[in-house]
């Protein structure tokens, strides 16, 4: 198993290891729906969804407790008001939403690592389906996306622009 040589989030897939890019912001508690959006694309991208992680920290500690791989929604399209005040599609761009679905990873150490921790998914054979996903580790996410089309409908999501907020919902089911 490659290991790194500087402190970081790095994913392991396919026995390649790749540095993952913290997401800006505190990632929001797993009873918030949806986060803030994100309008950054992610840096990272790995060819399979058969991934496990190593956290490389100066003081080595990880919260089990708060350790998960989130979901990432791309925001399809969204709903808004036009000049005239009726409703309208309007373009969402490159939006993406942290949604409150997660998949557990379990902590473990690197042998003869004191400063590194290993993520395992808690089932055996699980992987990722193709999206956008962050490793949540002590509160900060780390951006990576599965290559491929994404299938699950959990990655997609719908906007609603109102004069008191935005609201979201899942996209309906393709035909």
């Amino acid at each position: 198993m490659p290991l790194p040589t500087a402190f970081g989030v790095y994913a392991l897939s396919e026995g390649q290891l790749q540095e993952l890019k913290p997401v800006p912001g505190k990632i929001p508690d797993r009873r918030v729906a949806i986060s803030a959006a994100i309008t950054t694309p992610s840096a990272t991208t790995l060819t399979s969804g058969d991934v496990s992680f190593i956290v490389f920290r100066p003081d080595g500690g990880v919260d089990a407790t708060g350790t998960e791989v989130r979901v990432v929604a791309k925001v399809s399209r969204a709903m808004g008001v036009d000049a005239t005040g009726k409703a309208a599609m309007v373009t969402a761009g490159d939006t993406w939403v942290i949604r409150s679905m997660s998949f557990p990873y379990k902590v473990g150490p690197v042998e003869d690592q004191p400063r590194m921790l290993s993520l395992q998914p808690e089932q055996d054979g699980f992987t990722l389906s193709p999206g956008r996903y962050v490793v949540v580790v002590k509160g900060m996410g780390y951006d990576f996306t599965v290559a491929g089309t994404p299938t699950d409908p959990n990655q997609c999501v719908e906007r609603i622009n109102a004069t008191n907020g935005a609201f979201y919902s899942p996209c309906p089911p393709r035909r």
